[in-house]
């Protein structure tokens, strides 16, 4: 595969007239021809899974980017996704990071699912925000300068940072939607809702949009007898992929609504399927499971894109 700069406005910090000549997406051994000495490399971490619980569940960060120039080098680390996790509480999964030379590209964080704040990025995006044991657990801050999903975020709220911040829990009795994951060049994962009213409905944070998308939250109907309708949040979208729809039910309160997967790097994120959360796309947050039988969408894992 070959992309000429000047035909893909995805390549525009790029100098003029480099090809893509490697995508690496395993950790190991790299060749590069003996009259290269410097490289021009994108680097993305592995995004966060989404987290589950009982109820509903956070949508995962988006892995890191970065991009430069380095001396080329003989082996490199590609940080995978953050993996799935499912029932109980468990906040989901960092991804791992990424590197080739000087270039770094951290993973995103898991979402939340526990009672314990959903982990911060190491420079990609922050977990979105989940409730437990009626403990609502605020959004994870992504990169510093990040910018923090509402409700319930960070303390940075309203700046576009490098990494967004997760989106925090919303709960009402009426209709409510959870925090959107903040914006960002790795956007965060967004926040569930709550609502505890027999007839009002309940939305899913949608992931915050970026280079690379972050992962949905989930959604709950809390009431024995509920008649709204509950849907988890879509995946952020990139800068030319969609995020993954969420989940719609209906039917009762065992189904919550799950989360769609965040937009990837060069794919979009999938489209979660009942209580299951979409996976990510390559570097893209995965979406928060719900109920105990659901599985929480996983992290895309990350990749190397050389240059020369």
């Amino acid at each position: 595969m070959t992309i000429n700069f000047y035909e893909n406005s995805l390549f525009t910090d790029t100098p003029y007239g480099l090809k893509l000549r490697q995508t690496i997406t395993s950790s190991g051994s790299v060749t590069i021809p003996s009259n290269i000495n410097r490289v021009y490399a994108i680097c993305i971490g592995g995004g966060g899974s989404g987290g589950s619980y009982t109820t509903a569940a956070g949508g995962g960060g988006a892995g890191g980017f970065s991009a430069g120039w380095t001396y080329a080098v003989s082996n490199c680390t590609v940080g995978q996704g953050g993996t799935s996790v499912s029932g109980g509480s468990s906040n989901g999964n960092s991804g791992g990071p990424t590197r080739y030379g000087m270039i770094f590209a951290g993973g995103g964080a898991g979402g939340g699912g526990g009672a314990n704040n959903p982990s911060d990025a190491v420079s990609g995006g922050g977990g979105g925000g989940a409730r437990a044991s009626g403990n609502a657990s605020s959004g994870g801050i992504g990169f510093t300068g990040g910018a923090a999903g509402a409700p319930g975020g960070n303390t940075q709220s309203g700046f576009v940072g490098y990494g967004g911040g997760g989106g925090g829990p919303n709960s009402s009795s009426s209709s409510a939607t959870g925090g959107s994951g903040g914006p960002g060049v790795s956007g965060g994962g967004g926040g569930i809702s709550l609502v505890t009213g027999s007839s009002a409905n309940a939305t899913g944070g949608v992931g915050g949009r970026g280079i690379i998308g972050g992962g949905g939250g989930c959604s709950w109907l809390s009431n024995a007898t509920p008649t709204g309708t509950s849907t988890g949040g879509a995946g952020g979208a990139g800068d030319l992929y969609s995020g993954g729809t969420g989940s719609v039910s209906t039917a009762s309160n065992t189904n919550g609504g799950a989360g769609g997967g965040g937009a990837g790097y060069l794919g979009n994120g999938a489209n979660a399927s009942g209580n299951n959360g979409g996976n990510g796309g390559d570097g893209g947050g995965g979406g928060g499971g719900a109920n105990n039988s659901g599985t929480s969408g996983a992290g895309g894992n990350g990749v190397i894109y050389l240059y020369y």
